[in-house]
């Protein structure tokens, strides 16, 4: 009985006495008592089960394939579901497992997932077109467009929490919590082992269990606290876990035939929800105290030059938003800030502020860097919308489509990725938040005060009209002025063949002033080394071949190697880039998105090199999050150096396009250099034409500038290339 903690009830009073702690704390809860439901559960399967009927047992396995198999077949249609689960219920039922489990797999087995940005914006498409023309067919796909973009864990759930929560649970409730309390009842029930051992247990036993295990967790380092969760946090959430009423009284209901004993567990469980619930609203209320500045939450105030404002600055309401651009509640919210932006139009001034949650979220913190970097260049709206449009492509090789995409300069953009330029600025949206009390995203300010209901248009829309404005904040400054370009190029020693590299053995270490090819730690190796193959090296071994499919990333335990490059031209041979020693890094963001290498790395004096593949090295990377930003850094500045030795015009195009024949015509005939990137060879360039949609067989220059060009005439490009605006 002690075992079950009621999930509605918990969470109830958390919501009344918890409501200003995190989110994440709410998640922690729903989990464990889920987890404790199943334990009950399965104590249920196990030792109140008397015969079991194997061929009813059969067909309940046979749906809960049938299951797996929507799911595989992507059908969303709830009443598929429910058909395989009214089966599968009185399969359960009928073969002597209590009927409960079966309800519980069920649970686990339907499809969830956070809603499809393309099948969202298909919906809206569909929807649209449904009102311009109001057909039967438009309307049907319309509708299962709308389904589609949303689980089917959520449209269920939708449907049945109503009916759970005012008809099911109350029914059941009054159908087995009743007990007639009288003076006798309570005699016995003070004295009873039933009593006294269901109290202790679900009051004190919980309490410490829970409350211990993660106290210990934490302290063993086997997992640390969400953020914002402290461990007084997850105390008060452990006295609320004593709250254990319908699984318990079910077990109680199966436990005992005896009237007068179930009676005493009865009270002993409903003496223990009191207890617990006054327990967890007693720690919820010091740590309150303690922790809640007085008055309600506000948003700190940044320097307006720094704030990103959509809007007028002077407008009376003002929408302040912490978000991350890898949360999936965020890519939601920006359909409510965008239908709120249209509904007050200049009323309205809408700030954005970056909280990337690394611990959940990877791909976050550079991917805001990335927006800032975009900012640094007067694109950060588009950017903004652009990642959140693709929450599903984040990794460093996609910000870098991105900002082609957007016509950025790319190698700046590279380059301040890679040397991490606006990472203080993210530090300090994050240290704001922090400041303001702000734990999980999306958080909303409305006027000023934080807003803790729902975030819909219309909860918000509301929020926005019933609260006073509290000004706006002074316009902003210009964005501070770019970073001087890249340190100067060093000329590379020229080799006639990539075996002559044995002539630097013995040669100086080339060092790494741009970070590169890190040197990582004695940590970063020690978990390096659990992933990757170590491997004797002599002078002339190849052990990356520039172009293969065949390659692996390198770190240099002793020794040293030669990054060469290959020739520019025929009458040229190859060249060695740098030499590379002991505990450096070598690599190239190309090879982690599992393209061929760019560049060779070849022995030079002898030595030993660990090997790591892409799957391996990701491995790692996954792990560590400290080795995972060094390295990504890395080759995001590895990469900026190749695009700035490398022309700075780019054109895309097919080269079996009649004009693109033209186009090399033209750029032959002025002498302009570029750099020809074919969509048949080159997925990034098939990606950045697909998103830029130029006319079918028609190439794109992309300007050093960040312009795009379609189809260009001479003229255009020799004021592009003379750094000239067109016109």
């Amino acid at each position: 009985m002690p075992i079950a903690t009621d999930t509605a009830f918990v969470l109830g009073a958390l919501a009344v006495f918890g409501r200003h702690f995190p989110i994440q704390l709410r998640v922690f809860l729903l989990s464990l008592s889920v987890v404790d439901d199943i334990g009950a559960l399965s104590v249920i399967a196990v030792f109140y089960t008397d015969d079991l009927d194997l061929g009813a047992l059969a067909v309940a396995g046979l749906c809960v394939l049938v299951f797996i198999g929507l799911s595989k077949l992507q059908v969303w249609r709830g009443p598929a579901y429910f058909a395989v689960g009214v089966v599968m219920w009185v399969a359960m039922h009928e073969s002597g497992v209590h009927a409960t489990i079966g309800g519980v797999v069920l649970g686990l087995l339907v499809s969830a997932y956070p809603p499809r940005r393309d099948e969202v914006e298909q919906a809206g498409v569909l929807t649209r077109a449904f009102r311009q023309s109001p057909d039967p067919g438009i309307a049907r796909q319309a509708k299962l467009s709308v389904e589609r973009a949303v689980s089917p864990n959520e449209r269920i759930g939708a449907v049945l929490v109503p009916w759970t929560t005012y008809l099911v649970v109350p029914v059941f409730a009054l159908a087995n919590a009743g007990v007639r309390v009288d003076a006798e009842l309570l005699e016995r029930a003070v004295t009873s082992p039933v009593t006294l051992g269901v109290f202790t247990g679900l009051v004190v036993g919980k309490l410490l269990g829970v409350g211990l295990a993660a106290t210990l967790a934490v302290k063993l380092k086997l997992g640390p606290l969400p953020r914002g969760v402290t461990l007084g946090a997850v105390w008060g959430g452990a006295a609320l876990t004593g709250l254990g009423f319908t699984v318990s009284l079910f077990v109680t209901d199966l436990a005992f035939d005896d009237e007068a004993m179930r009676e005493e567990a009865t009270i002993g469980i409903l003496a223990a929800a009191v207890v617990s619930t006054l327990l967890g609203a007693l720690v919820f209320r010091l740590l309150g105290r303690r922790t809640s500045p007085d008055g309600p939450a506000r948003p700190t105030l940044l320097d307006p030059a720094v704030d990103h404002v959509r809007g007028p600055v002077d407008a009376p309401l003002v929408l302040v938003e912490y978000g991350d651009v890898e949360c999936p509640f965020c890519g939601r919210a920006t359909g409510v800030v965008g239908e709120l932006r249209q509904r007050f139009a200049d009323e309205l001034q809408y700030v954005f502020r970056h909280l990337p949650l690394v611990d959940v979220h990877p791909h976050a913190e550079l991917a805001a860097e990335a927006a800032e970097a975009a900012g640094a260049q007067g694109a950060f709206w588009a950017m903004h919308d652009r990642l959140y449009a693709h929450q599903d492509r984040l990794e460093a090789a996609d910000l870098l489509e991105h900002a082609a995409a957007l016509g950025l300069d790319l190698e700046r953009f590279t380059r301040e990725l890679g040397e991490a330029t606006h990472a203080a600025r993210i530090r300090d949206d994050v240290a704001s938040a922090e400041a303001s009390g702000v734990r999980g995203t999306p958080t909303f300010f409305v006027n000023g005060v934080r807003h803790d209901g729902p975030t819909t248009t219309d909860a918000l829309a509301a929020a926005l009209l019933e609260t006073d404005p509290r000004g706006a904040p002074a316009e902003r400054r210009p964005l501070p002025p770019a970073p001087a370009g890249p340190p100067p190029w060093s000329p590379p020693v020229r080799m006639d063949a990539v075996a002559e590299v044995a002539r630097l053995d013995g040669a100086a270490e080339t060092p790494d002033v741009d970070g590169s090819s890190p040197r990582l730690t004695d940590r970063q190796l020690a978990v390096l080394r659990r992933y990757g193959r170590r491997r004797p090296t002599a002078t002339g071994d190849v052990l990356v071949r520039g172009g293969s499919a065949e390659w692996d990333f390198v770190v240099v335990l002793s020794g040293t190697v030669a990054v060469v490059e290959d020739a520019d031209g025929a009458d040229e041979g190859p060249r060695v880039v740098s030499v590379v020693g002991p505990h450096r890094f070598l690599g190239g963001l190309n090879m982690l998105a599992g393209q061929p290498a760019v560049r060779s790395v070849v022995g030079a004096a002898p030595g030993e090199v660990l090997t790591l593949t892409v799957d391996r090295l990701r491995a790692a990377m996954a792990g560590d999050r400290e080795l995972s930003q060094l390295i990504t850094r890395a080759l995001l500045i590895r990469r900026a150096m190749l695009i700035g030795r490398a022309t700075g015009m780019r054109v895309l195009g097919d080269r079996r396009w009649p004009a693109s024949d033209r186009l090399r015509d033209v750029l032959a005939d002025h002498g302009i250099g570029h750099t020809w990137l074919d969509p048949a060879e080159d997925a990034a360039a098939r990606a950045m034409l697909d998103e830029l949609e130029p006319p079918d067989g028609v190439p794109v220059v992309l300007a050093p500038d960040g312009r795009v060009l379609v189809d260009p005439s001479g003229d255009e490009l020799l004021r592009v290339a003379g750094g000239r605006p067109p016109g």
